[in-house]
């Protein structure tokens, strides 16, 4: 350690209160920080590979409500033999079900009406079994049921099993009371995640002509949809809605939304909570930085003598200026090194004892990229410009007006 340096670190550690002060609002400044920008960037980051794993090219189309033309099946088979680009399309009825005989908070559960397409646009893999979903061989034979997997390693299903559900309000006007329906445990599906507020595990999957034919109705839920690629997303998405504005007779009575279009507002909201985050963070560095220039103002103030006896000995302005600096700048990295410390530990703890939001956050500061960096060295900038102005105070002191105080 080089005599200055030696000096300054003797100093610091005279004055004890002080320099905790300092470095305690340098510790809670990055550390927190370290925090919040974890959160943005790890569940920014998870959010996208979450969407990439789905894939991000499936299109679905909602109706209004009430809509004029309901979505129905013979759209959707428009939709998969007129636009180009589209590789599945998959017609969706969603209606609550009972399933008899099981034990629970699942035992009342989504039943999809779909058809084999929605196992391409999702990307689910069989893990035995079929995703087969045709029609039942007579109008008494059990509806084939395709199974996600969290249902079916909970309640130990198997291909062939018979089950039983109730069913009620399959669509809006239709059949109220509740139906039986006989299903047939048809294929098992491998783990797949959730997408949104979907959990794709949780899937009971039915033919959606069996679920039509249970309330004489033809209305869909939803039409999804996947491109070939992502960059015929958009183009699918405006000639899907082209093709649905003809066929309803010039009405425009849905919307066609895709996951890009998903993805650029989920981004959109996270950008505005990391401007109020950059507040924080700007709030948190103001503080530092008003508590470095207190500090060493008081720090002039209290050595007057010793500055003097200094330049008396020959100290140049610029040795006075540049120690005062020095502790400055030392008790900045200081707060600033223990700030990461103790924040990455406080990430890792999160992420590995908690679930959800707590999950996805990032524990290596590294991994943060640049912003965090420049972060850093904006906090230390700031600070070195607030201390500017005490050690600039102390290098214009005389030596013979210092001399006289002793």
């Amino acid at each position: 350690m080089t005599s200055r340096a030696a000096l300054a670190v003797r100093y610091m550690l005279r004055q004890k209160g002080r320099t905790a002060f300092v470095v305690m609002t340098y510790v809670a400044a990055v550390g927190v920080t370290l925090l919040l920008t974890s959160a943005v960037v790890g569940n920014e980051q998870s959010f996208i590979a979450e969407v990439n794993n789905l894939a991000i090219n499936w299109i679905y189309v909602q109706p209004s409500v009430p809509p004029v033309y309901p979505l129905t099946v013979a759209d959707a088979n428009a939709i998969a033999t007129q636009v180009p680009h589209i590789t599945a399309v998959a017609p969706i009825l969603w209606t609550e079900a009972h399933f008899n005989g099981w034990t629970g908070a699942d035992s009342n559960t989504t039943l999809t009406g779909s058809t084999s397409g929605l196992t391409s646009v999702f990307n689910f893999d069989v893990v035995r079994g079929s995703s087969n979903l045709t029609d039942p061989a007579g109008p008494n034979a059990p509806l084939p049921l395709v199974v996600g997997y969290n249902l079916w390693t909970s309640h130990d299903l198997s291909v062939g099993q018979l089950l039983t559900a109730v069913v009620v309000n399959i669509v809006p006007g239709g059949n109220p009371a509740p139906m039986n329906v006989n299903l047939v445990v048809e294929g098992l599906l491998a783990p797949r995640g959730s997408v949104g507020q979907i959990n794709l595990d949780q899937a009971a999957i039915v033919p959606v002509s069996g679920l039509l034919n249970l309330s004489g109705q033809t209305t869909l839920t939803y039409i999804f949809a996947s491109a070939d690629s992502s960059s015929n997303v958009q183009a699918a998405s405006q000639d899907i809605q082209n093709l649905l504005f003809q066929r309803h007779h010039g009405t425009l009575d849905f919307s066609v939304n895709n996951q890009q279009s998903e993805v650029q507002f989920v981004l959109q909201q996270i950008g505005q909570f990391q401007t109020i985050i950059q507040l924080v963070e700007m709030t948190l560095l103001m503080l530092s930085a008003f508590s470095i220039f207190v500090v060493m103002t008081m720090a002039v103030k209290d050595r007057r003598r010793e500055i003097g006896v200094l330049r008396a000995l020959g100290a140049e302005r610029s040795d006075v200026m540049f120690q005062f600096l020095l502790e400055a700048g030392i008790m900045s990295v200081v707060g600033m090194a223990v700030g990461v410390g103790l924040g990455t530990v406080a990430v890792r703890f999160l992420k590995q004892t908690g679930s959800g939001f707590y999950a996805a956050l990032v524990t290596n500061p590294v991994d943060l990229g640049l912003y965090f960096v420049e972060l850093l060295l904006v906090l230390w900038g700031v600070g070195f410009v607030f201390s500017l102005l005490p050690a600039y105070q102390a290098s214009r002191l005389e030596a013979v007006e210092a001399l006289r105080e002793m």
